[in-house]
């Protein structure tokens, strides 16, 4: 009798152990979980997950329509509209990058867009910081983007690249700095 309630205490024991490391496992999975949609709110919040370079990041939430081409079913990316940041080997690149990281990394944002995509499947739009600056404009302002004339007439835009040109910050600090084909 006494062997059979210590085997009925070992799996008592066992059983009690098993359910709560089974519910410790599913929570700490259940914060990883990604917003999965067939639709884009605009505006459009979720998570930095990624920062692929200074005018692209990667959102936690995924889009499986058919606009988003070869990204479909991945985490969103968001392609900043209206500026161009420079690229890999390019002077400022890394400020740029990082710039937008500590921006936006690890924070959750607001995407406002008209629900466009480029061909590489990134969707285009303003990113809105929690404290309600618009990224695109900050690294505009700072000279770490320019102004990308070839897909945007804003005035605006055009306005602060000005700025940023007078007062020789970022990429304009750079003497003959050519920002290549726009």
């Amino acid at each position: 009798m006494q062997s059979f309630l210590k085997f009925t205490l070992r799996k008592l024991t066992f059983l009690i152990c098993f359910f709560a490391l089974t519910a410790f496992v599913n929570h700490s999975s259940s914060e990883e979980t990604y917003i999965q949609q067939q639709t884009l709110p605009n505006p459009l919040r979720a998570e930095v997950i990624g920062i692929q370079d200074g005018d692209t990041i990667e959102l936690k939430y995924i889009f499986s329509g058919k606009k988003a081409g070869r990204r479909s079913g991945m985490p969103v990316r968001i392609r900043f509209l209206h500026v161009n940041s420079p690229e890999r080997g390019r002077p400022f690149y890394k400020v740029a990058k990082q710039f937008t990281s500590d921006a936006c990394f690890r924070k959750t944002i607001q995407i406002r867009h008209a629900g466009n995509f480029d061909k590489y499947g990134r969707l285009l739009g303003e990113v809105v910081l929690p404290d309600g600056r618009v990224l695109n404009k900050e690294l505009v302002k700072q000279g770490l983007a320019v102004h990308f004339k070839k897909y945007s007439t804003s005035t605006e835009y055009a306005n602060l690249e000005k700025q940023a040109r007078k007062q020789r910050i970022g990429i304009w600090s750079v003497a003959d700095y050519s920002v290549g084909k726009l």
